[in-house]
């Protein structure tokens, strides 16, 4: 048997199961290398909207510099008192303008001057006075000192503030920037322009319009390291991360989603001090989860004095969403670029209208340390529709190779079934036939030998003849018990025997059996004891006949089996009113704990008869484990303390 399900194995399931894998694995592959390859295209795409953001940024971050240069060199003597209106009212990307003296004292702007600068120095004060350490995001240097300058235009009604209302007497400028108060007046703000990276990555000197007073002090543009040019040329690094998650997908054979939830974001624990060590710089606060850009600037003009100033936010924001709406994107109707902030809610995106689960992009690109948590997210317009024909023909394929090989291993199964129960069946078969030979060749040898002597005359002796009689009667009554008990084996297999429902007395007939079997027994052979642990009467409900024949097959096997043991007891117990118990034990050698259920099974001996010298054909307590389980009840084998075996039924009571 073992050699057939070998070849079999060999020769069909396992080429069948090796052919469905590599189909599988194929139709995996090809469609992880499909998404890793989208993956890292649309990771690339947010990774340059994060470097445009960042670049816009660092235009903020300059002109700001310049600009209070600017008003240091128009406004020498009234800046500090002052400069919360000056930045205000010429930039309008400014909320709020701080100065702070190297002891740590702020100057301007005072409390209660404007609602905007009692926030600010309610957020701020202590940290800018130096009192306590607070957790900012630094913000790295800028990348480019080019700076595009636009005019933002209003009404005077409607801003106070310009240049003139703190141009110093006598500057020079007087004529040019003091104007009629209800002439149109503007401030100056970062416009927003396309593709830098892309520009400043090929030497562009592209400028813009730049005012003359600030043009005119424009500091040379920072000299970047090399690495980070090389990083800016080789866009593709930026999905290094998402690969790295990737490659143990691909060499599972799996597909699977790989995303990395870990911010590369920086913290630090600083005072004011710290940062202002630096000639310039910016910071990021997240105060009550509200995100507070904060640049400061030393102006030579103005030695012992840091200038801050706080960014508008929703001033930047409106400027990221029109950098948004004319930024080119090839696959706008594919997917929806958004920006997210520190939240993770909407800013802005380049499909207007569209709504989903912003917490799920499909990948996403941290901003940086200017806007900590903002992320720029990649998200499918119609996820389903990118997938659809890839997924039909994977689930096609698939279900069609599962098909097969069900099918294979299902004919395989039921093929070695089938060749294993005929060999079992052949050799239980053969096992019968020699038990059974042998025990029906026992007493018929007996039978005849004992009817010859009688039939012959020569022992003439009344009482050996009496001897010889009984032993033939007691050989025949032995050869039908035999008879009768593979007739009820055959029935039984067969689902034919039929069994009375009426009420028995379990603890006579225990005693009828032990009287019965005692009978047959060699005087002093065996003792057998009657314990009746019960205080009523045991009434069950089944076949007298039945019940009698399971309890005499016990009764058999112990005399067998344990005849050295001189002993059986049988125990009557009643656990619960809905059961009785039947132990009957012996003290032989007792049944090993692996084959105390083997033992109930069809012709199943754990000693053969022929070379073990014990009568017996291997069906008694395969007979008698289906009696008691067609009266509802239970029978098993147990080991009993300190020599012998238990078997034990369990019949419910009579109701």
């Amino acid at each position: 048997m073992k050699r057939i399900a070998l070849v079999f194995f060999l020769a069909i399931l396992l080429p069948s199961i090796l052919l469905a894998v590599m189909a599988i694995r194929s139709v995996s592959d090809q469609s992880l290398i499909l998404n890793s390859q989208r993956a890292m295209f649309y990771q690339s795409t947010c990774d340059s909207v994060a470097a445009e953001i960042n670049l816009f940024m660092d235009e903020v971050r300059v002109f700001h510099g310049k600009l209070i240069n600017e008003l240091a060199r128009l406004q020498t003597a009234r800046l500090v008192e002052t400069f919360d209106e000056a930045i205000t009212s010429s930039w309008s990307q400014a909320a709020v303008g701080a100065v702070v003296n190297d002891k740590g004292k702020i100057i301007s702007p005072l409390p209660g001057e404007s609602e905007s600068a009692d926030s600010f120095l309610a957020n701020h004060r202590d940290f800018l006075m130096n009192e306590r350490t607070v957790e900012v995001y630094q913000a790295p240097p800028v990348l480019n000192s080019e700076v595009s300058i636009v005019e933002d235009t209003f009404s005077s009604r409607e801003k106070s503030g310009s240049f003139s209302k703190f141009s110093s007497p006598g500057s020079g400028n007087e004529s040019e920037l003091e104007a009629d108060s209800e002439a149109p007046r503007s401030k100056l703000k970062v416009s927003v322009v396309q593709n830098k990276l892309e520009d400043f990555r090929f030497g562009s000197t592209r400028g813009g319009p730049v005012r003359a007073e600030i043009a005119k002090e424009a500091p040379a543009p920072l000299a970047l390291p090399s690495e980070a040019r090389q990083r800016n040329v080789m866009p593709d690094q930026t999905s290094a991360p998402l690969a790295e998650a990737l490659s143990p997908v691909f060499e599972q054979g799996i597909e699977a989603q790989a995303t990395v939830n870990f911010s590369r974001l920086n913290t630090a624990e600083v005072r004011s001090t710290d940062l202002i060590e630096a000639e310039s710089g910016a910071v990021s606060r997240l105060i009550d989860g509200r995100l507070h850009l904060l640049l400061w600037e030393k102006s030579p003009r103005f030695s012992g004095y840091t200038f801050w100033t706080e960014l508008d936010l929703g001033t930047i924001r409106e400027d990221l969403n029109l950098l948004f709406s004319e930024m080119p994107f090839s696959s706008r109707e594919a997917v929806s670029v958004a920006l997210l902030d520190s939240d993770g809610e909407l800013v802005t995106q380049t499909e207007p209208g569209f709504a989903t689960d912003w917490s799920r992009p499909f990948v996403a690109s941290e901003v940086g340390q200017i806007l900590p948590r903002w992320e720029v997210a990649t998200y499918f317009l119609d996820p389903d529709a990118l997938n659809e024909s890839a997924t039909t023909l994977r689930w096609t394929l698939s279900l069609i190779v599962f098909s097969l090989l069900v099918a294979v291993a299902v004919g395989s199964f039921l093929i070695l079934k089938a060749v294993q129960y005929e060999m079992k069946l052949a050799t239980r078969k053969t096992d019968f036939v020699s038990n059974v030979s042998h025990e029906l060749k026992t007493p018929l040898t007996s039978i005849r030998m004992f009817s010859e002597l009688l039939s012959r005359g020569e022992e003439t002796d009344d009482e050996k003849t009496r001897d010889y009689s009984g032993i033939i009667h007691k050989e025949s009554e032995r050869l039908s018990r035999l008879i009768n008990r593979l007739l009820d084996f055959s029935r039984l297999d067969r689902d034919e025997m039929t069994l009375k429902a009426e009420p028995v007395d379990l603890a006579l007939l225990v005693k009828d059996c032990a009287t019965t079997f005692e009978m047959q027994l060699e005087p002093g052979t065996m003792d057998i004891q009657i314990e009746d642990r019960t205080d009523r009467s045991l009434i069950v409900t089944g076949d007298a006949d039945a019940l009698e024949q399971v309890i005499l097959n016990l009764l058999s096997n112990a005399g067998k089996y344990a005849a050295d043991g001189k002993e059986i007891r049988l125990v009557l117990e009643a656990p619960s009113k809905e059961k009785v118990v039947l132990r009957i034990q012996d003290r032989g050698i007792g049944i090993p704990r692996n084959l105390r259920e083997k033992v109930f099974e069809k012709f199943y001996r754990i000693d053969d008869s022929i070379h073990a010298g014990v009568e017996g054909s291997g069906i008694g307590l395969a007979l008698s484990r289906q009696l008691i389980e067609k009266h509802g009840g239970e029978i098993r084998c147990e080991s009993r303390d300190g020599r012998g075996s238990s078997f034990v039924i369990e019949l419910p009571l009579w109701e």
